[in-house]
Parts: C-alpha cells; sequence; structure tokens
C-alpha cells in the first residue's frame, strides 16, 4: 500500500510540474490577460492584440502589463506552416499621407523560442492605403518563407534586406535575426515609393509589431517584449 500511495504522489508532483512549465511564461498577475482568439486591451494609446485569425488555430493566452511590455503563451500545431495568429501592438492612423512624415520608426526588445518545431517570425506589420497595401519587416525568422519571390535586395541604415512580393504584400527580411533594435520604417516606405511600387500618395492606415505563429511543435511556447516604442513624427 504504502508504493501505491508514493506513486500516486509522484504522479501528482509531476502533474503540477508539467502544470507550472507549461505557463511558466506567463507572469502571475499581468494588468490584462486573455485567452479569447480577437481580444484586444488599449493602453497608452495603442491596442495589444491576441489576433488569432487562421483557419486551425490553437489555444493561445495575451498578457500585459504596458503597450511597452506584454507577451503570449501560444499552442500551434506541430508541422503546420500556414500563419495562424499575430499576437500584435497596434497603432491605427486616420489615412495620413506618408509623404507628410519626417520619421516612422520602432524600437524593440523581444524574445521568442527555438528548435521544437517552431515556425514564426518577428516582424512589424504595415498597412496603407486603407489596408490595401502591406508591407511586413521580418527582424528574426524562424523556418518562415514570405509569400511571393524576391524583387530586390535592400540596405537601409547598414541593415541589409532581401525584398519578396506578392501582388501588394512587400516583405522586407533581414538578412540575420535581431531580438533587440530599431526598425527604419518610413525608409522602407520611401524606398517603395521612390521604386515606384508604392504610389507618392500613399496613406498611413496602421502599425503592428509582434509575431507571426504556424507551429510551435505541437506544445505552448513563449513570447515576449520587454520594449516597444514607436516614433510617428511629421514635417
Amino acid at each position: 500500500m504504502r508504493r501505491v500511495i508514493i506513486f500516486l504522489l509522484a504522479a501528482v508532483v509531476t502533474a503540477a510540474v508539467t502544470t507550472v512549465s507549461a505557463a511558466a511564461g506567463i507572469p502571475a498577475n499581468p494588468a490584462w490577460e486573455s485567452a479569447a482568439p480577437l481580444a484586444s486591451w488599449k493602453n497608452g494609446g495603442f491596442l495589444i492584440c491576441n489576433n488569432e485569425w487562421g483557419a486551425g488555430f490553437g489555444p493561445q493566452t495575451i498578457w500585459a502589463d504596458s503597450y511597452r511590455h506584454w507577451g503570449v503563451e501560444s499552442d500551434q500545431t506541430a508541422g503546420n506552416t500556414v500563419v495562424e495568429t499575430y499576437p500584435c501592438v497596434q497603432k491605427t492612423y486616420d489615412d495620413v499621407p506618408v509623404s507628410s512624415f519626417r520619421a516612422i520608426r520602432n524600437g524593440f526588445t523581444q524574445s521568442m523560442p527555438s528548435g521544437g518545431g517552431l515556425r514564426a517570425e518577428a516582424a512589424d506589420d504595415v498597412w496603407l492605403n486603407d489596408y490595401g497595401t502591406e508591407v511586413m519587416i521580418w527582424v528574426d525568422n524562424h523556418r518562415q518563407v514570405p509569400a511571393g519571390k524576391v524583387i530586390s535586395q535592400v540596405t537601409m541604415y547598414g541593415q541589409h534586406f532581401a525584398l519578396w512580393r506578392s501582388g501588394t504584400i512587400y516583405t522586407f527580411v533581414l538578412n540575420h535575426d535581431e531580438t533587440s533594435g530599431v526598425t527604419h520604417i518610413l525608409t522602407a516606405l520611401q524606398w517603395l515609393v521612390k521604386h515606384r511600387y508604392v504610389s507618392a500618395a500613399a496613406t498611413l492606415t496602421q502599425v503592428n509589431f509582434g509575431w507571426e505563429i504556424a507551429s510551435t511543435g505541437g506544445q505552448p511556447m513563449d513570447f515576449t517584449v520587454t520594449n516597444y516604442w514607436l516614433q510617428a513624427s511629421h514635417s
């Protein structure tokens, strides 16, 4: 009987450890937390969005202390290559002419897991012309491939990007991975205008930063932003 009791106690302890491990990346008392697929929270003029919209998304919990400090624990199907979710911090604009800006850039410090079947990337997602044109800037890529094909190589502020295009979707892919840095969004938009991929009359609709997640290998994985800022100033 004693052996049975010890075995049962060991099983309970193992289960408890497993549960704690799965939720280790979620703070005990964040200012906001939600597992609703389209949950969002307003803070400091931004929205933090869970943003699960794929056809087969799995469970995902988003939490935040502020727009500067937030994260998700996501569990997406092993082997999946299609983006299921894009948890992000978001700022919306009233279709302001891009030409009126002196600067659009952001700073980020983010962490994401590696290995274990992860397919995801950390990226800016910028919408122009009332959501008619999408411009992404990938800064930390784990086994993801943009839509379309490479149309150019672009250097911005000493950093080198491959530019992919699929219709009205443009994706700048950094040639190395960064967990912390500054993204020069206006410079990317100006390059597209200069090379006539985007109209000089283009307007800014929305700026996002987060992770496009396709797979976490069928297990919970934690993604965290510990610092974020956005500067969008006019001439």
